[in-house]
């Protein structure tokens, strides 16, 4: 038993869900099992003192024991959370009300010398016996809906759906295979072109990592990226990137393009790393590229805007000559006031905008403002996304001044890019 509340821990939670999953299926019932977790609970502690957080607890057991019936199970497993197990009748759609009642006792204010103090909650619900016919199963697929609540920022309660679990376990497969992958060199680069709008003559390219696993198969950035940037791979892998991109213009400047721009994506994370500008500068000098040959995309992220030391970075880069871009502009946290503070030259219009500008739609109306707009502002613009002629056409009547998408070429490996293709892109 739990010494603080005098609940069942959690060695004793099992067997209690055995007897009450024994219990729910002679009587043809159904099970709502849910793992509740008190949210943010640490600042009660680290607030008002250990003390004043037991007291707390103690309440919360109390209110949940209040409410255990024949087959029920109330149990603190730890800290702030406790496993409440409900039955509810066969012919019931979902057990939600069971889980919307003890939202509601947990988060009914608590009366403290006078004043009222609240709780939310975060609640993962697992029911029986069509998410699992064991105590380990139901418990472990309640546990799986709770931190998808707590994903999606807490006070919320979600049930369990295996699909939940089918991304989760590919989660695991991607971190598992992920640093390996970077040491066995199983990453590659991808370039996309990118033209002036004006003339239709190659300005560029922007360089897009890419990833095929013999057994996840191709495993997009999206969804490895965000892994990377969990467990610090983000800046290994950030930099194998850059020098990937800044050896690939180096051949082409060699071959006698010059004034060409290479463009990589930047994790936040690599703009809070104190060598990160030391290192494009050393990699840009490596290769003997000029520093306006790199172009460093920066998302519509909101630490950008609120770290000193991102804006730093970027402010340095800029002064030696790097130019800097907010990619995807629109999808994020962007607003003109904020373009102020941040020392950018140029903003990318995201293809969700661009795919739908040659019909009468908002998107043709709100494309057109924002590349008058940043012009006033001083700022170049491209458009991501460019899939038709018409689309083209408009963008160039606007004054955009760059372009990419599926109507120039799509992401190409380095062996692709040969001499003849460029001649072709050049005279275009």
């Amino acid at each position: 038993m739990d010494a603080l509340t005098g609940l069942p821990g959690r060695k004793e939670a099992f067997a209690q869900l055995e007897v009450a999953v024994n219990v729910v299926r002679a009587a043809g019932k159904r099970l709502v099992v849910a793992m509740v977790d008190l949210d943010r609970f640490y600042r009660v502690n680290e607030t008002k003192g250990t003390d004043f957080g037991n007291h707390m607890l103690c309440i919360m057991s109390k209110r949940l024991a209040a409410a255990r019936t024949i087959a029920s199970a109330v149990c603190r497993i730890g800290g702030n959370r406790f496993l409440v197990a409900m039955p509810v009748e066969h012919d019931e759609n979902n057990g939600f009300p069971a889980v919307e009642a003890i939202k509601n006792a947990i988060e009914r204010p608590i009366d403290v010398d006078g004043n009222e103090f609240y709780f939310t909650t975060s609640i993962g619900a697992t029911l029986y016996p069509q998410d699992g016919r064991t105590s380990e199963q139901l418990i472990c697929r309640a546990e799986s809906a709770l931190h998808q609540s707590k994903e999606q920022g807490g006070n919320r309660a979600l049930f369990y759906n295996m699909e939940d679990t089918r991304q989760l376990n590919r989660r695991l497969s991607i971190e598992a295979a992920l640093r390996p992958a970077f040491y066995l060199r199983q990453f590659h680069v991808c370039y996309q072109p990118v033209f002036h709008v004006k003339d239709g003559k190659l300005r560029g390219f922007e360089a897009l990592i890419r990833w095929n696993h013999s057994e996840l198969g191709e495993v997009p950035p999206a969804e490895f990226i965000p892994i990377a940037e969990h467990n610090g791979l983000i800046i290994p892998i950030g930099e194998w990137v850059l020098r990937e991109a800044c050896k690939m213009l180096a051949g082409m400047e060699k071959c006698g393009l010059s004034s060409l721009v290479v463009s990589i994506n930047l994790s936040p994370l690599q703009l809070q790393d104190p060598s990160f500008y030391r290192t494009v500068l050393h990699v840009l000098e490596e290769y003997e590229l000029q520093p306006s040959a790199l172009e460093l995309e920066i998302t519509e992220h909101i630490a950008i805007y609120n770290s000193a030391a991102a804006i730093a970075a970027l402010s340095s880069l800029r002064a030696a000559g790097v130019r800097i871009v907010i990619d995807d502009f629109g999808t994020g946290y962007s607003s003109l006031a904020n373009l102020r503070q941040l020392p950018i030259q140029c903003l990318k219009i995201d293809k969700s905008f661009i795919r739908k500008i040659e019909l009468q739609s908002a998107e043709r109306i709100i494309v057109e403002d924002i590349i008058k707009l940043v012009h006033r502002l001083g700022l170049e613009v491209t458009a991501e996304g460019v899939e038709n002629e018409e689309q083209y056409a408009l963008l160039r009547e606007w004054g955009c001044d760059f372009a990419q998408g599926f109507l120039f070429g799509k992401p190409m490996p380095q062996e692709v890019i040969d001499q003849s293709i460029v001649d072709q892109y050049e005279h275009a």
